[in-house]
């Protein structure tokens, strides 16, 4: 039977191309090792800083059957199956992933980014920095840092938290070409309406439990690659990555009906429970990201003032209610 690295001849020259962009980048990753993986997860090209991880030299990678017969992902346990760093729509990093490999195991903050032609997935460029040494020795510092930047009570990051995103997503995506669709962002303010009066109709424990229930099904509904933050009271906030507006405005419309929808019962008794929300472009590389998230605020509150449990837009110049659509075909239905 023949050898599965030579079963599959694909050109890869279309890969090679798109990866040109990145050229400069990867040359001054001189600490990181780098992977260029087809669609196949093949190695089409690496650096001798992935060549020294893995202890293998890089043409004995390229006629591997794929980066995943060296090198296995987990986070925190769970598996990551190389598939799913192959088939990614955006931009995706972590902080903390481990990587395993016949010589150990190691510490990574990974970057993996998808090219993708005609509307597929063509290969993916991952980046790893080792931060082996740095867990190690600072496991204690790690924990505290996660929990100064994570709300106990949703399990979302705080406000800290926020802050601390926007600053990684700026750096992340500063290598990125101008018109990238992974410089696309939204943000979407959300606040539970009337809560005050949960908390003084129902008791403090009942707020607790609509708080982490909302908190749930934020999360529930939105992407993986989507960051949902508690920032104080009832207040949350999401990011939405390389995602229009528009996009964010269809997100936020299924939370919100999701909440509406969702049957609030806290030691036998039912609590109603809406949301208002407020949606606005957001552009992380500018000076300023607050700016946006301001204004997401004011659709907010313009969502507050014309009747609650709905979701506005602010679009930069004026702020309007968001009308929900069906499709042509469900409503049809």
């Amino acid at each position: 039977m023949a050898n599965d690295s030579t079963t599959i001849q694909r050109d890869n020259s279309g890969l090679l191309e798109y990866f040109k962009i990145f050229e400069d980048f990867a040359k001054g990753t001189v600490l990181d090792a780098y992977f260029l993986l087809d669609v196949d997860g093949r190695v089409v090209k690496a650096n001798q800083q992935a060549s020294a991880m893995l202890k293998v030299g890089t043409k004995q990678m390229m006629k591997a059957a794929s980066l995943e017969s060296m090198l296995k992902f987990d986070i925190d346990g769970a598996a990551l199956p190389l598939k799913d760093l192959l088939s990614l729509q955006s931009f995706r990093r972590e902080d903390l992933i481990n990587g395993v490999s016949p010589q150990g195991e190691n510490k990574f903050v990974m970057l993996a980014y998808p090219f993708h032609e005609s509307g597929s997935v063509i290969g993916t460029f991952l980046v790893l920095r080792e931060i082996t040494g740095e867990t190690s020795q600072g496991t204690k510092l790690t924990a505290s840092t996660t929990k100064a930047k994570t709300d106990m009570l949703s399990g979302l990051f705080n406000r800290n938290g926020l802050e601390e995103f926007l600053k990684e997503r700026k750096q992340a995506i500063e290598p990125l070409p101008a018109g990238d669709q992974a410089r696309t962002h939204s943000v979407v303010m959300m606040d539970i309406d009337f809560f005050k009066k949960v908390n003084d109709t129902y008791g403090h424990p009942a707020g607790d439990f609509v708080i982490k229930t909302v908190a749930q099904l934020v999360k529930s509904h939105c992407r993986q690659s989507d960051t949902a933050f508690r920032i104080g009271g009832e207040e949350f906030v999401v990011v939405f990555n390389s995602t229009p507006v528009e996009g964010a405005l269809i997100a936020a419309e299924k939370v919100r009906n999701a909440i509406q929808n969702h049957r609030f019962e806290f030691e036998g008794t039912h609590i109603p429970v809406a949301i208002s929300i407020g949606a606005a472009s957001l552009d992380i590389s500018s000076a300023d990201p607050h700016a946006d998230i301001t204004r997401a605020d004011a659709a907010l509150y313009f969502s507050k003032q014309n009747g609650r449990n709905r979701v506005s837009l602010h679009d930069g110049v004026q702020l309007k209610p968001y009308l929900w659509e069906l499709p042509p075909k469900a409503a049809a239905a």
